[in-house]
């Protein structure tokens, strides 16, 4: 097939296809009917020699070739799209919906100002924060991840761009009342308390917060382990346990909730919470926008 014979808008079907997972979700991203994707995923399966997604009953699952190219269509459409932004011109006509994978409590801290700014500088932008998962960082060059915010010494990425938004140090936190958490604690009695802890996947109680513990032979006495931080406050305010948070975070629950906290009796690792990107993505208007944005909130 020549590229002449080739309707490139399929890709962009392929494209809201794979981020949905959904054709209904597709076509309403993409504003069109439900019958109207339908067709162009039935034109691009011919074009393509593949069935590109399958349903399981729940999602469209990609094929391997659609895991394949997906990268190489994601990176054409990113072109063509440069393009168009440069020809309308400034960031505030650019509309797009871009899409953050980091963690529940970064978006805490940052959705607001982030919003606010968006509305005086780029009214056309929209944005999803979405939970950071390991399956994401694995596959950490998936097109429909326009950013990833998490902390630059918890994974090495190749190939990826990086930039630095700000620095924070962890702290344990407990209810108010909690007389067992106390500054100058030992790292023994500190250990024996009950804690609870960040982790992403069920019955894994590795994390960033405790790795050099694991190090040091060192362990939590985990009671309790999810993967969302914010929820941490709510737990520990109303129990005995106590929880590591990142400082940033710790102090402004503080003033949510009866906590207080204390510096860890052992070692923390210190966090650079960094943006990482593809490279292909360096000359995004919208996301430079972005990037800036986060780094002027964060280092405020």
């Amino acid at each position: 097939m020549q590229l002449r014979d080739f309707d490139v808008n399929l890709l962009v079907t392929m494209e809201a296809i794979w981020t949905n997972r959904n054709v209904s979700n597709a076509a309403k991203t993409l504003n069109l009917a439900q019958s109207t994707v339908s067709a162009a995923l039935n034109r691009l399966r011919l074009a393509l020699d593949d069935e590109l997604f399958t349903w399981t009953g729940s999602e469209m699952v990609p094929t391997p070739l659609a895991e394949q190219i997906m990268p190489d269509v994601s990176q054409l459409l990113n072109g063509v799209r440069a393009v168009i932004t440069k020809s309308r011109g400034q960031i505030d006509t650019v509309e797009r919906r871009l899409v953050i994978a980091t963690a529940d409590y970064v978006a805490a801290l940052v959705g607001g100002q982030l919003l606010m700014r968006a509305a005086s500088e780029a009214p056309q932008l929209s944005f999803d924060f979405v939970e950071i998962r390991p399956q994401f960082l694995n596959r950490s060059t998936r097109p429909d991840i326009d950013l990833f915010i998490f902390p630059s010494n918890a994974l090495r990425v190749s190939g990826m761009e990086r930039q630095l938004l700000y620095r924070d140090s962890y702290v344990c936190i407990g209810a108010e009342d909690n007389d067992a958490l106390y500054p100058g604690m030992s790292a023994d009695a500190f250990l024996g308390l009950r804690h609870v802890g960040y982790s992403a996947l069920p019955r894994v109680s590795f994390n960033h917060e405790t790795m050099l513990w694991d190090e040091l032979g060192k362990a939590q006495n985990l009671r309790l382990t999810m993967g969302n931080y914010l929820i941490f406050a709510r737990i520990v305010a109303s129990s005995d346990a106590v929880a590591i948070l990142p400082k940033r975070l710790a102090v402004t629950l503080q003033g949510e909730w009866k906590l207080k906290w204390i510096e860890p009796p052992l070692p923390t690792p210190e966090i650079d919470i960094s943006a990482t990107w593809r490279p292909d993505q360096s000359k995004d208007i919208a996301l430079t926008w972005l990037r800036q944005a986060l780094v002027d909130i964060m280092g405020d």
